[in-house]
This record gives C-alpha cells, structure tokens and sequence, in this order.
C-alpha cells in the first residue's frame, strides 16, 4: 500500500501544479514520514555513493537515518557527522588508498634499526614459540585504523550511534556463529573497521567478546534495518551484492570472495523489495571492481551521473517532505578540533612491553596542548618499532580538555619472513627471516636472515635496548657474503675471477631515540678468504701472478667504525620523497694478507709479504635524495665518496664499482658497467636524474652519474680513465608481489646494458 501510495504521487506530481501537489500530499499538521538511506557494500565501488550523495544533497533531501555495510558503512558514518558529500568526495579523493588498504605505514615512521628488514618480504607468518601459524587475515590495516579514528575524532565519546548528528547504523558479521551483527553502539572507528573486514583480506575485529568480519557475508544491502530504527520511507542505494561473472574469476582470492558472499547475494532482491526509492548504480560499474580504488574519481562521477536519472524525483521527494511543519533533519558536523589539551595519557593492551617505553616512544606531554597530525604522527611511530600489531587512539573528553586512550594490540613473540627474487645479474634467489623480541632478555631482537642464490649473504644479529628509557641499543652481529668477483684489464677484458668469502663481526651501539636518524660506533673483524676460479694473472706486491698459482688468498683486520645514518624516505621501493645518507669513519688495524700457493710454487709465499699492513683511515659518504618537483614527478639526487689514507690495500678491500644493485657494504652502484667492473680507491661520485609516476604504480627513471678518481688523488683508476660517466633508463611497476624493473644503461665507447628484476630484492 505504501508503495502505491508514493507511485501515485510521483504521477500526481509531473501533471499537476506543485501547489496542488502539496496540498494533496498532506496537510500542514501532519508528521513528516522519517527518511532512512541505506548504503551497499561494494568495495571500491562503494565510491559511487558520494556521487549519489551529491545529487541527494542538490535536490534537498536529509535523511534520519542512515546504515551501511563495509565501505557503505564508512560513506554513511562520514555523512552521518555531518560531513558534507563535497568533503567526503575530498577526502576520498586525496587518500592513498594503496597504503591505507595495506599493512603498510610510511617508512620514515619505522625505527631506524627496524628500517632494513621493512617491507621486503612477500609473507609475513607470526611465530609464538615453536609453533608457526597463519595470521587470521593478511591485512591488519594500521593506516586504514589512522584515518577511521581522525575522520570521527569529534564522535569519540559518543557510544550510542543514535546520538551522532545522524543516528547511524551498521552491519559486521560474527565469524564463530555466521549471525548478522548490527551494530549500534561503541567505539565508531572500530564499528566500521569491523563491517570492512574482508575475511582472509583484513584481520577480524573484536568487539564485546565477538570476532568480526565484514557485513557483506550476510547483509550487504541493510534496508531491513533502516526500518528497524524507524524509516518510513528508505532510499537504497546498491554498488554491490551480486556475485561475479565467471569471466571475472581468475584468482583463487576471487573465488574465495565469491564463495563467502552467496547467503548475501541470495538475500539482496528481497531486500531490494523494501525500499520506496531504489538506486541500482550497479549495472553501470561493469568495468571495475571492488579494488579499483585507482578508479575512485572515475567511479564517483559513474554516481553522480546516475544519481542525475533520478534527480526529479528526488527533487518531488523533496518537496512533498517540505510541506510538513516538521523540517527535515539537518545535522551540523561534530566538532573537528586540530589541536587538543591532553589530560592523561591512558595505555591499554600491553604486557610484555613496559609503559615507560610506550611513554617514551610518543612523545606526548600530559596537560599541554597538542595537535592531532603530531598524536596521529607519535602512534605510527609507535607502530613502526614492530612490537605491535596494531596502535589506536580514542580522545575522551574530561573537564580539563581530553584524555588521550592508546590502545595497542602486541605482535607475536616472533614472525618468519620470506620473498623470491629474480634479478639478470644475480640471477634468482630466496630470502627468509627469522625474527625473534625478547629471546633471553625483555627488549631485545634477534634477527636471522639468509639469501640463496648465486651471491650469498647471511645476516645474524642481536639487539638489546638500554636505559630506563629505551635511548641506546647494543648490537652483536655477523654477516657474511660469498660472490664471485671479476678481475678485468684496462682494455675493459674480464681476466679472472675469484670466490670472495667474506666474515664480518661486530659489536656496537647505536642510539634509538629518533625514527629519522642514529649515529654510533662499533668494532669490526673482517676475515676474507679468495679462491681462484677462472684463470688468468694478478697483480700482488708488485709481482704479476698466475690465477692458477694460488689456492687461497686470506686478508684479515680489526676497524673502529663511528657511525651517522638519517633515512627519511617514504619507503623503500620508488621513493617519492625523503633523505638516504650513510657517513662512516674507519681506523683499520691489525691487517693482514696472507697467501697460500698451489704445490709446485712455493717461491709465491716467500715472495709475497706476508706480514701486518700499517694502520689506516676510511671515510666514506653516501647520500641519496628525492625532492618532490610537482605531484608525479621529483628530482633524484647522489653524491658519494671514499677516501683512505693508504695506497696499500689488501685485494678486496677496495671499492668496487658496477651493477644495479649493491651486493657488497664496499660496493658503488653504476648501472653503466656490470658489477665490479672497476675498483679504486679514493673516488668520488655524484649522480642527478627524474622519476616520473607515468600512472598509478609505473615509474620511469632517467639518470646520469659522474665517478671520479682524481679529485680526491686516487692511487687507482678506472681502466685507465679517471673519469667515468653513465646514463640510465629505468622502468618499474609497483606490483602486490614485490617491484618489477627493467632498464637499460650506457657509458661512452662501451654497449648498453639491459637489467631486469622481479621481486623483493634490495640493495644490501
């Protein structure tokens, strides 16, 4: 009967004056039918309801309430505090959707001694004694939590969603019993939270003793309960619900979606029968999907535009809701401070971790005035140490201003780590991670990490934190690497090669007081041991040697290391912005060259010294930047140089030069030449370029870089030159698998150079 009823309005309404359509819709007594939006699940097609929203807000409808599944639910909370659909559109619009949907946070929040092991690896699995397991979902979604809880910061002492400038609604699943959880009350960010939480894809939320997965499962289109909290008259608006097309299942992921949305699917027309007004943008998305969140303006506009089929109607909606005494709602937008006082600093979740360190880590004063962009910065901070999970915040007026609630949710006591590579120059490989906190004392880490393929690298280390503050760590570590290096003439001849491997022992301090920068010292052994593999003649003590003389070169010595590292960058692959520098002083002691020769030449042992090398210094410099010129496009800058006080080094211990990636801690990337294609000794190099962001995730880089020997009076050269100058073209795509990259590279009077790479593969 309702139905009728409104049809014959809407005819009523396009033959009849607008007067006497009002006067016979209602008479000015009579209360006005409440308004109920409900709003579809739909993933990155759920864009298309601030399209929607636009036209509802032209055409001068308010609802009184609104519900929502998944990002339905996060479009209608915003509205509900009173955003308008112009600052919603904005707000979509300007955010990295990549990152917020990601376990990711920007890398220049992330410790500085956590740095190197972040965002390199494929599969993270958490360990908790000996027993590895599969984390509930593959997302925990730090950024996404972020921007929930600033979006809402003006609701967070409101429990009861009735209360918010727009009562609200929305819809989450319970994982144990399958049952349709609406919820309608609680902390909102995490209300939402739990109604996005695709199962395998975001971890599940616990809420009142419940585990939560997205609504989707079983009511993806909530018209049911809009009537619940009232509605007399529902707009529905639907992105989503249906189940793909089979052409569109192409990925395991895709069928599991699929499989876990069939009791939705099945209950999407009947609830499609109660609404009043239906919006169906649905068959319009036919192109996307619920990740294209790359698409988001495109999708917004598919809104809109359909939106504008329906905006008469609205428009008549409108003015049969303007004729009753009682106005539609209009709800104002919660108070939205930037800066608050803080009362207290509250901390909950925390066991094995002691509160002085969490204190210590945020920063924030108690009773002093602060802005939410540095509160928001402090908990990244707090995140980016790696002993969490996951970091929120909640600000809970108090009479002296807010209190400010930390929540943390502490990481497994361990996590195994893996990613594949391959690259055309160390062809394929595997790296695993083992990382363990507090083995043997509480703050500590222990790292072991190994790379397989043909150069091999391992990495052992143990860090513990001192001070009642966290302020210093203490590092023990070992590496060792095992490469073949290549020996060539002036002429640019490949001569010989010889199987470095290399051992590396350290114990130091650095400090931990900064997520940007640290300085330190340590003390180094090194031990390498060199086997001919490849025949051909060696310059050693300024006598020319046969290759196939030797059996095994070994250089030894102690060295002093004083230490400034700063990394600002904003992450690790394709950088749009942000510092990269490495300062190192060195005194080398206690050298040593040893030389063990094949049977039948025992003249080479008593000819070459044998003895200790006089002590030396190394400095060396390594800075890389990305200034940022206009949105997809920066400049990138290099400039680096190696100075030693002594002409007399041990082979290997001079700087190599070469290649696309740095293999060795004494290496110089110069993608012109193939990987140690030269070493010398004092050098310096500078390099400038231009990375564009062609669409979303390509890149193009165009570089030049300038090696020089002589400034700097280099006892070596290269090749005869003390000059050399390069040039490169790099391409590379940001995939969920890792970077994929292929370039090409030139020096005068030699052939380009083609590279690629696929992988989790990083410079050492």
């Amino acid at each position: 009967m309702r139905h009728y009823l409104f049809s014959l309005l809407f005819l009523l309404s396009a033959f009849a004056p607008a007067q006497v359509v009002a006067q016979a819709w209602a008479a000015p007594s009579a209360k006005r039918p409440k308004i109920g939006l409900v709003l579809s699940g739909g993933g990155a097609k759920g864009m298309a309801h601030i399209g929607f929203l636009k036209v509802l807000e032209e055409a001068g409808i308010r609802p009184d309430y609104i519900t929502g599944t998944s990002m339905g639910s996060l479009v209608g909370a915003l509205y509900a505090l009173g955003y308008s659909a112009s600052e919603i559109e904005e707000i979509a619009l300007k955010q990295d959707w990549e990152m917020l949907l990601s376990n990711q946070v920007p890398l220049s929040q992330i410790a500085m001694e956590e740095k190197e092991y972040y965002g390199r690896y494929l599969l993270e699995l958490p360990v908790n004694g000996t027993k590895i397991s599969f984390p509930s979902g593959l997302i925990e979604g730090q950024a996404l939590n972020n921007l929930l809880i600033r979006l809402t910061r003006g609701a967070h002492s409101i429990q009861d969603f009735s209360q918010l400038p727009i009562p609200f609604a929305c819809v989450a699943t319970d994982l144990a019993t399958g049952q349709k959880v609406v919820l309608r009350q609680g902390f909102l960010p995490e209300a939402l939270r739990a109604s996005m939480a695709i199962p395998t894809v975001f971890t599940p939320i616990k809420i009142d003793g419940r585990v939560l997965v997205d609504g989707g499962l079983v009511q993806n289109f909530p018209v049911q309960e809009a009537l619940d909290m009232g509605a007399d008259f529902v707009i529905g608006v639907n992105v989503g619900g249906g189940l793909e097309p089979e052409q569109n299942l192409k990925s395991m992921l895709d069928v599991l979606v699929q499989a876990t949305f069939f009791t939705s699917a099945s209950n999407l027309e009947s609830e499609k029968k109660k609404t009043d007004l239906l919006v169906d943008i649905l068959p319009y998305l036919e192109d996307y999907n619920t990740g294209s969140f790359a698409d988001t303006e495109e999708v917004i506009k598919i809104g809109e535009l359909v939106a504008r089929q329906y905006e008469d109607s609205l428009r008549t909606l409108a003015r049969y809701f303007r004729s009753f005494r009682e106005p539609m709602h209009k709800p104002a937008l919660s108070n939205l401070q930037d800066s608050v006082k803080i009362g207290k600093v509250l901390i909950s979740g925390t066991n094995s971790t002691p509160r002085r360190i969490l204190r210590r880590r945020l920063r924030l004063k108690e009773n002093e005035t602060t802005t939410i962009s540095s509160i928001e910065n402090r908990i990244e901070v707090l995140y980016g140490t790696g002993h969490f999970n996951k970091v929120s915040y909640a600000m809970v007026p108090s009479d002296s201003g807010h209190h400010l609630q930390v929540n943390v949710e502490e990481a497994a006591e361990g996590a195994l780590k893996t990613a594949i590579y391959y690259d055309s120059e160390n062809r394929a490989g595997a790296t695993v991670n083992f990382t363990r906190r507090n083995l043997f004392w509480q703050g500590s880490r222990f790292v072991a990490e190994v790379d397989l393929g043909q150069n091999i690298r391992t990495d052992v280390n143990y860090l513990k934190y001192m001070g009642y503050r966290y302020h210093i760590a203490v590092k023990l570590g070992s590496q060792y690497y095992k490469n073949d290096l290549s020996l060539f003439n002036d002429n640019g001849s490949k001569i010989a090669i010889l199987q470095q491997n290399m051992n590396i022992g350290t114990l130091g301090w650095q400090t931990t007081t900064n997520n940007t920068w640290t300085l330190g010292q340590q003390m180094e052994y090194k031990l390498a041991r060199l086997y001919p593999q490849v025949a051909g003649q060696l310059n050693l003590d300024t006598l020319t040697v046969d290759i196939n003389w030797l059996e095994q070169l070994k250089v030894r010595n102690w060295a002093i290391n004083s230490f400034f590292r700063l990394n600002t960058l904003d992450r690790q692959v394709f950088p749009t912005r942000g510092w990269k520098t490495d300062l190192q002083g060195s005194f080398i002691f206690g050298s040593r060259f040893t030389l063990r020769a094949q049977p039948g030449h025992p003249e080479l042992e008593s000819s070459i010294r044998n003895d200790d090398i006089d002590p030396y210094f190394r400095v060396s410099l390594k800075a890389n930047g990305v200034v940022p010129l206009r949105r997809n496009l920066s400049l990138m800058l290099r400039q680096g140089l190696v100075m030693y006080t002594s002409n007399d080094l041990p082979v290997g211990e001079e700087v190599k030069i070469g290649g696309y990636t740095s293999v060795l801690p004494n290496m110089v990337e110069y993608r012109a030449a193939e990987p140690f294609a030269y070493s010398a000794d004092n050098l310096i190099y500078g390099g400038l370029g231009l990375q564009a962001e062609l669409r979303k995730k390509l890149y193009l880089q165009l570089s030049s870089t300038v090696i020089n020997t002589s400034l700097l009076h280099g006892y070596r050269t290269l090749r005869g030159k003390s000059t050399r100058l390069g040039y490169s073209a790099t391409l590379g795509y940001l995939t969920p698998f890792g970077p994929i990259t292929a370039g090409a590279a030139h020096e005068k009077d030699a052939e380009w150079r083609g590279f690629i790479s696929l992988g989790f593969r990083l410079p050492w």
